[in-house]
């Protein structure tokens, strides 16, 4: 999986829309790297709707050409179309980055990035814009117990470390996700997910969970309900099956039931244009999705 030089500038300045100037002026740097994820998340979704589109017996784990142009394409997909794209474009622009590990589920299900030695031999920061959640800056892992806690848009949150492992909490958004009261901390967090943030590892370590994401449509996956979230103007946009999840105002989530098929691709038509309307309207039927 590689990209030249050429190619990453040209997804800066023609995808996410940041100016060869201001590109050439950062260089390797941290400013650069807050710039490049802001405007990722504000322009490329995290989406399972083109993957839901694919008929059953033609679903496969993505290529490393297939997950180039679904970014470049500025579709979006999932962890490991979004993230691995992300660390091979890093690499390109001269940062030491590598992919990391994640558990949400299980081991393995979730895929990232960390950054080393930027500020600093030793220092690593998390690259995140492949969740469904927003960040939108870098997040220094070099604290010694808990990070400060974060406010990104509508979620608040924090990190904790564990041995080698970072733990990504959480405030609990039921409008967005619903969650169980057992399943907070006594304190009220969600335990999102768990990042083996400081073992770098291969991309091939997630071919088995990814192969089963992209192809086995089992209860509660990605394939079960075709979901797009964007962050346009660094606030929540999503689709999830035929509800329609909105951020207004200060932090506030709103949640409309969409009840036909019509209204629903409408709104797919507005917010996420780039999903043509008949990728849609297969990901949908083969959701079995009712209204």
């Amino acid at each position: 999986m590689r990209m030249s030089r050429e190619e990453a500038d040209k997804f800066l300045t023609e995808v996410l829309g940041l100016s060869p100037e201001y590109t050439k002026s950062k260089g390797v740097s941290l400013l650069l790297l807050d710039a490049i994820i802001l405007n990722f998340q504000q322009r490329i979704p995290f989406q399972s709707v083109t993957s839901c589109a694919v008929p059953q017996d033609q679903r496969h784990l993505p290529s490393w050409d297939e997950i180039k142009e679904c970014c470049i394409s500025g579709r979006g997909g999932l962890c490991y179309q979004l993230n691995v794209f992300m660390k091979v474009l890093l690499e390109a622009l001269g940062y030491d980055a590598s992919l990391a590990s994640g558990a949400v589920k299980e081991l393995n299900d979730h895929v990232t990035v960390v950054v080393s030695h930027l500020q600093g031999t030793g220092s690593h920061y998390l690259v995140e814009v492949g969740c469904g959640y927003p960040t939108f800056r870098t997040v220094p892992l070099d604290f010694a117990d808990e990070s400060p806690e974060y406010v990104s848009g509508f979620l608040r949150h924090k990190f904790v470390r564990k041995n080698d492992a970072v733990i990504w909490y959480h405030e609990p958004r039921g409008k967005y996700r619903p969650i169980c009261d057992t399943d907070l901390t006594p304190d009220g967090w969600y335990r999102f997910v768990e990042i083996r943030a400081f073992t770098p590892c291969d991309v091939e370590l997630f071919e088995s969970t990814m192969t089963t994401t992209f192809t086995d449509p089992r209860e509660g996956s990605f394939l079960q309900v075709p979901t797009a979230v964007s962050f346009s103007s660094s606030k929540l946009i999503a689709i999830k099956g035929n509800q329609y999840i909105i951020e207004e105002g200060e932090r506030r989530v709103c949640k409309i039931e969409i009840d036909s098929l019509d209204k629903l691709l409408e709104i797919y038509l507005k917010h996420f244009p780039q999903l043509p309307l008949s990728v849609v309207s297969d990901a949908i039927r083969n959701s079995g999705l009712k209204f």
